[in-house]
């Protein structure tokens, strides 16, 4: 079979693999990117994004991964990231940096980064931070030519690694509860689909009418959300005892570590564990289930659109079955 211009063959252990000539040398040797299977529907592609950036005759140097990093560190992409993002970020780019400390990064393919990240399966957690701050990095270099294609892309995340939805009778008790600091945090994380330092941070200024504007510490987004009637209404009894919202019986504004202690230890006396996040994706998944695109659940959440894809695979199997079948009965 008479191979693409610049592809060779090479046969190991019984398996055949195709390798692209990049035109460029690392230590007097020439170096090759690796390829899908000839016959694969991914094949094309990668040889279309190899052979343009060879033919646009870039420069031989090759871009090693700690160089790449720095680079990207230096960037207006990571210098927007708020400091708790780059904080995280930082600690998983070390990390890729020793796993990968000589690999020029044009040459890294998807079956590399799957490899390292199914050796961290153990830390599901981990594993996913990991996996989305490469993403993160090879997009930047992607966009910039440092390589033909995000090797981390087709790679999905670990289950269990994220934040669970409560349960709806968790939900519902915390919603109701007696304990005036518990129902409030519930609302506010609900209904605004907030992380839980951006609701402590809200104010009584930021409310104007039936809105009420969130400024996304992680993110660096200003939200004008407007509000649901039943976080109105939970607002309309509390005492504006101080400038946030989130005040304890004395009138003090709650800490981070405090709102999370009185929600998961509410959710404990009832035999569950949660933790505030999850609150998000109740949040995401009321939303898409109540017949909100995907778009207009991103402009609440402030979340990428392809984030509240992934969030939307929680939605309940059986409530959007029973939608289905309803509405083709309706048009029946």
């Amino acid at each position: 079979m008479l191979l693409p211009k610049y592809v060779k063959r090479v046969r190991a252990k019984g398996r055949t693999y195709y390798y692209f000539d990049t035109g460029k040398v690392a230590d007097g040797k020439k170096v090759y990117a690796r390829l899908p299977d000839l016959r694969s529907r991914e094949f094309g592609g990668s040889y279309a994004a190899l052979l343009g950036h060879r033919n646009r005759g870039h420069s031989t140097e090759l871009v090693r991964t700690p160089r790449l990093i720095d680079l990207y560190q230096r960037s207006p992409a990571y210098r927007g990231l708020s400091d708790a993002s780059k904080k995280l970020y930082d600690i998983y780019l070390r990390k890729l940096e020793k796993l990968l400390p000589t690999a020029p990064v044009a040459e890294i393919t998807r079956a590399d980064m799957r490899k390292l990240f199914d050796g961290m399966a153990e830390k599901a957690g981990a594993a996913n931070g990991f996996l989305s701050t490469s993403s993160a990095l090879f997009a930047w270099a992607v966009a910039r030519e440092y390589m033909p294609a995000n090797p981390c892309d087709g790679i999905d995340q670990l289950p269990g690694g994220e934040h669970e939805p409560w349960p709806q009778h968790i939900l519902d008790a915390a919603l109701s509860a007696d304990d005036g600091t518990v129902r409030l945090l519930t609302h506010l994380l609900l209904y605004t689909g907030q992380r839980l330092g951006d609701v402590l941070a809200m104010a009584w200024s930021d409310i104007s009418g039936d809105h009420i504007t969130v400024r996304q510490r992680k993110t660096g987004k200003v939200l004008v959300i407007r509000m649901h009637k039943d976080l109105r209404a939970e607002l309309d009894k509390r005492k504006r005892a101080g400038v946030v919202i989130c005040t304890d019986e004395n009138g003090r504004a709650i800490r981070d570590q405090s709102a999370r202690y009185r929600l998961q230890k509410f959710a404990a006396d009832l035999g569950q564990k949660v933790v505030p996040h999850g609150l998000r994706k109740n949040a995401v998944i009321a939303l898409l289930e109540a017949d909100c695109s995907i778009a207009e659940t991103a402009a609440i959440s402030g979340q990428t659109l392809r984030m509240v894809e992934h969030y939307a695979k929680a939605r309940n199997q059986q409530k959007l079955g029973d939608s289905a079948i309803l509405r083709w009965e309706a048009k029946a």
